[in-house]
């Protein structure tokens, strides 16, 4: 048995801090912190849930880990279920992708103008999102490389490669 406490939408325990917003049997949980590799998120839609995330080892897991928002929870769950709504974006992201900004940029839409640093939450948002909607990256979507518009460069790009995300 694990000993938890819950203040508000944040639940405290061994597995680190998580945000789980529920109500009427649907909701999101997701990891505010990792410990020893097991942080996962989870989102449930009445009596069906997916479990999302793992343990990776590689560099860009280890950056994404500095990715997770700061923001009060009611503000970080309107773009994550905005973007899983969004099925006009999913199909770009299923074709040849979006870059990261496009991504960010959706993501922000939904964030309220008065918070200061909407672009930065947006960009922690990301693979939260992606996670959150489609599954774990690697195996559900990754990040490519392509050159830049401007010629100067690379940029990065979102791109769904699992057939049953």
């Amino acid at each position: 048995m694990r000993l938890r406490f819950r203040i508000g939408p944040f639940t405290f325990g061994k597995g680190g801090t998580r945000l789980s917003i529920w109500g009427g049997g649907s909701g999101v949980s997701v990891p505010l912190s990792k410990k020893k590799g097991k942080a996962f998120g989870k989102i449930g839609v009445g009596p069906v849930s997916a479990y999302f995330g793992g343990s990776k080892s590689n560099k860009e897991s280890e950056r994404l880990r500095d990715t997770e928002p700061r923001i009060p929870s009611s503000q970080t769950l309107a773009p994550i279920e905005a973007f899983a709504a969004d099925q006009d974006f999913h199909r770009k992201l299923r074709g040849y992708g979006v870059p990261w900004r496009g991504v960010q940029e959706r993501l922000k839409q939904e964030l309220p103008e008065s918070l200061s640093n909407r672009d930065e939450e947006a960009y922690k948002l990301v693979p939260i999102a992606m996670n959150t909607v489609f599954g774990e990256q690697e195996r559900a979507w990754r990040t490519i490389k392509r050159p830049s518009k401007s010629g100067k460069g690379k940029t990065t790009w979102v791109l769904v490669i699992s057939e049953d995300a």
